[in-house]
């Protein structure tokens, strides 16, 4: 993965995820603006963005361009991390990890026995990011 981004109109919330996201994975962070699909498809093979709407918070992945997966993030919960930090992230969603497992991110898999998919990573400043995921088809 190499960029993180939002929407044109961010809100604070997708700003903070996307944020924290890539401080985690360790890659890029793009102040969106102006910049169109198209431009950093160009520059970027992997990235995401992340985008408010009406029903939540939307994740998309794109490869090469293209939308290769999508997930409504139907819950976030920020907290304070408590011991070290973790580089990387842990998810019970296997479609994410093995998108995101590409030898410079490290990707911890974890059994949760409730319904939804959850991602969660540390942030910068003691932030600790927990997101419930459902997925879009």
């Amino acid at each position: 993965m190499t960029l993180v981004t939002t929407s044109r109109r961010s809100t604070p919330v997708t700003r903070a995820i996307a944020k924290d996201l890539a401080f985690a994975t360790g890659v890029r962070y793009l102040p969106r603006g102006k910049h169109g699909l198209r431009e950093i498809s160009g520059e970027h093979d992997l990235f995401i963005v992340f985008e408010q709407q009406r029903s939540g918070i939307l994740m998309t992945v794109y490869q090469e361009g293209e939308p290769c997966l999508r997930r409504l993030v139907k819950k976030h919960e920020t907290g304070v991390r408590e011991g070290l930090l973790t580089k990387g992230i842990r998810t019970s969603d296997r479609e994410i990890g093995m998108i995101l497992d590409d030898g410079e991110c490290p990707v911890i898999y974890t059994d949760d026995l409730e319904d939804d998919l959850l991602l969660s990573f540390d942030g910068p400043q003691r932030r600790h990011m927990t997101l419930a995921l459902e997925k879009i088809r």
